[in-house]
């Protein structure tokens, strides 16, 4: 198989995806509303991610799901950023959740990366009540944007009401924490993931970096269930976040037209979400490569500094990286510890 190899139905579903984000930006320009738009394109992009996956063989209780939390998740972000210890404890909850649900369920588990994110994110643009609810506004209407195209572009796609309903949460939820109390390692994974947010956010702080929500997001995505998968997916996400950041920040800085912008963001994240699952197993440093530039397109699109948003995803992102092996380092060695005991009394 090559490299670059990706199933017809991702190809498939990566088109599909586009229109949703084509429209929302073609409405931005029209109304000179493109920093609006830029927050319903990130709502859209998150459910381009997403496309593909299932909740209960169901797409549309994923989506709809994924895009409530996304709008939730803004929302609180907006108005907890204003309190600096309040945003990073919240952080830390929003941390603890999510790796709760490693092993337990990959599709729970993918919706709150995701509102996760979208939390952190939203932290460092913190403001009043009607300010935080525009924001919300904004990116849940992308991702109902995204829905109606998909649904519309793409009939054959399962937008299914199978087990959309309020008990299957209740059956969800005792189902998950059966299936938790099974997993030994996530009790010190939890812990450390939880602590480990503490410590990324509070040195971004310390430090005055900018943008410090990269830091909590690189932590999240690198604290994966394998050891060795997530050692060297730290490694590779940091070397492909500065050859990205390099590599766009020049790029932009040739061309740097509002138009270059948005087409490059376009193109990027079309690669990005059409290529993800391959990429991601057959190599993380050129998946945050593309995911990289998207960003830092994305964001240079809304008037910040192309040079300036490299700098602060590098720096950030280390960060990120260091307390993600520091947090599996630690939960490696306590499980261990925690395995051993117990092999010691049932042997006595």
């Amino acid at each position: 198989m090559r490299f670059f190899a990706v199933p017809k139905q991702d190809m498939l579903l990566g088109f599909c995806c586009l229109p949703a984000l084509i429209a929302i930006y073609l409405v931005g320009f029209t109304f000179h509303q493109v920093p609006a738009a830029g927050l319903m394109a990130g709502g859209a992009l998150t459910l381009a991610f997403g496309a593909n996956k299932t909740w209960g063989n169901s797409s549309f209780s994923l989506l709809f799901t994924t895009t409530l939390g996304l709008a939730f998740s803004s929302w609180l972000g907006c108005l907890t950023g204003n309190i600096l210890p309040l945003y990073i404890a919240v952080a830390m909850l929003y941390a603890g959740i999510y790796v709760t649900m490693a092993n337990v369920d990959g599709s729970a588990w993918w919706m709150l990366l995701q509102w996760s994110i979208a939390y952190l994110v939203s932290g460092y643009f913190a403001g009043s009540v009607e300010h935080a609810m525009d924001r919300a506004m904004l990116v849940g209407g992308g991702g109902l944007v995204q829905m109606v195209f998909l649904y519309l572009v793409f009939r054959r796609f399962p937008f299914y009401l199978k087990n959309f309903y309020p008990r299957a949460w209740v059956r969800f939820l005792r189902v998950t924490t059966g299936k938790y109390k099974h997993k030994i390692h996530l009790q010190w994974s939890v812990f450390f993931a939880v602590l480990a947010m503490l410590l990324a956010l509070s040195t971004v702080e310390i430090l005055h970096l900018k943008n410090g929500y990269w830091a909590g997001m690189t932590l999240l995505i690198c604290l994966r269930n394998n050891y060795r998968d997530s050692i060297s997916r730290v490694r590779a996400r940091v070397m492909g976040t500065l050859a990205g950041s390099l590599f766009a920040a020049v790029l932009i800085d040739i061309y740097h037209s509002p138009l270059f912008l948005v087409g490059g963001f376009l193109f990027f994240g079309y690669a990005a979400f059409t290529w993800s699952y391959s990429l991601i197993t057959k190599s993380y440093f050129v998946f945050a490569f593309i995911v990289t530039v998207m960003v830092v397109f994305m964001i240079a699109s809304l008037g910040t500094s192309q040079i300036a948003v490299a700098t602060h995803r590098l720096e950030t992102t280390t960060i990120g990286g260091i307390f993600a092996l520091f947090a599996l380092t630690l939960t490696r060695l306590f499980t261990r510890k925690q395995i051993l005991l117990k092999r010691s009394s049932s042997a006595d």
